[in-house]
């Protein structure tokens, strides 16, 4: 009995060990690892404007469930940094919109769909047939990709809720 009380109080100081070992190298490696994400998220931005660092200001974070992150562009608008369900583990993307709510650029970062289906709103055709339409009406509707609904429609109905968004919130 005594040897079991010995192992588990050295099981658990070495525990308690690994544990302030790893909250430590947390707290050490997260503002760069924070910092590292701003910088590509940046760079990513300036894919849609090709503007300095400081002409983009987080104005919220964490808005809803699909809406992660907004970015104000002085004179511009806005430009939402999004993540929607899919078919498998959907997308990830930003969208510009301008100050009446109408789409100026989308740009994938990650799509986790099926190939050849669920990934094609990463690719041209569907990024060039959401350029400036008002994402305030069901106009933008007719742009899901037949066949791939599951991965489209998320896309389409989250841009259509940053509009909204926008509109009832950000003039």
């Amino acid at each position: 009995m005594k040897k079991i009380i010995h192992l588990t109080v050295f099981l658990a100081i070495i525990a308690a060990l690994a544990g302030a070992a790893l909250g430590f190298a947390n707290s050490v490696t997260a503002p760069v690892i924070a910092e590292n994400a701003l910088k590509a998220e940046r760079e990513t931005l300036k894919v849609i404007y090709d503007l300095p660092d400081e002409a983009f200001k987080v104005e919220k974070e964490n808005v809803s469930k699909t809406i992660l992150k907004i970015f104000k562009v002085e004179g511009k608008g806005y430009v939402y940094k999004m993540k929607v369900a899919g078919y498998s583990e959907g997308t990830t993307f930003l969208v510009a919109l301008d100050q009446n709510g109408k789409v100026v650029d989308y740009v994938a970062i990650s799509n986790g769909d099926t190939k050849g289906l669920g990934s094609k709103v990463t690719e041209k055709p569907f990024h060039d047939s959401l350029l400036g339409k008002d994402a305030t009406s069901n106009e933008i509707l007719d742009d899901t990709i037949t066949g791939a609904t599951k991965s489209s429609k998320p896309v389409i109905e989250g841009i259509m809720e940053a509009a909204k968004y926008q509109a009832e919130n950000l003039k």
